[in-house]
């Protein structure tokens, strides 16, 4: 999974929160982390939650530590997302799964696993 990748940027983020602007660390959760938790998230998020438990973790505190949040911070933890304009692992998972899904229904695509999909009109 991309948890050693993103286990680095506890410490970069630590030390970036006290420098750069909120809506550039945006940018940089969102380049850096967020491409790596949406990269084949169909695939390797259609598993028991428990099985995603320490990426649905690092990705809470990397909210909590770019968003300079208390460490505890339970009540707030929809609000870390919502700041962010983005979702918990499990619904982003969800939210592809039914992308895809309109895709292919409404779209009328033809999936080809070699390239992609292909869209017939």
């Amino acid at each position: 999974m991309c948890i050693k990748k993103l286990i680095k940027y506890c410490s970069i983020f630590h030390k970036l929160r006290r420098i750069l602007p909120l809506k550039v660390l945006k940018q940089v959760y969102f380049a850096f982390v967020h491409s790596h938790i949406l990269y084949a998230v169909e695939i390797y998020a259609n598993t028991q939650k428990s099985y995603l438990g320490k990426l649905i973790k690092l990705n809470n505190k990397l909210l909590r530590i770019i968003q300079d949040k208390p460490r505890r911070t339970h009540i707030g933890l929809i609000e870390l997302y919502e700041n962010y304009s983005t979702l918990p692992v499990i619904l982003l998972h969800q939210q592809n799964l039914i992308l895809f899904a309109h895709n292919i229904r409404v779209l009328h695509c033809h999936i080809n696993f070699r390239t992609g999909l292909d869209i017939i009109r």
